[in-house]
């Protein structure tokens, strides 16, 4: 299997530098990391704006809802939260581990 260095051109590389990269590898992550922050932002935002509505964290409302009667309502945004906050976890553990990817 080839790696990363073998399989773009000594063009590539040199446009990288050109464009400030310092290389692909920097490019590469460049991207990736840009990608997975906006991901993070995503995430986030969806998060805080459950906090906010409903003025406390996800796993505070989560106990709240299984001690209180059934509401459809708030047992679909509590799904949709804990998506949030589970995508924001995975993402920030996934920037966390960039540096040992490349």
């Amino acid at each position: 299997m080839a790696t990363l260095a073998y399989t773009y051109s000594e063009n590539l590389e040199q446009m990288a530098k050109e464009l400030d990269f310092g290389g692909v590898k920097s490019l590469i992550e460049d991207v990736l990391a840009t990608k997975i922050l906006a991901r993070i932002s995503d995430f986030s935002d969806e998060v805080a704006n459950f906090e906010s509505k409903y003025g406390k964290e996800y796993k505070a409302a989560a106990n709240d809802f299984e001690e209180s009667e059934e509401n459809f309502q708030k047992y679909d945004d509590l799904m949709a939260w804990r998506f949030a906050q589970e995508g924001k976890d995975y993402w920030q553990n996934r920037l966390k581990d960039l540096g040992n990817v490349l």
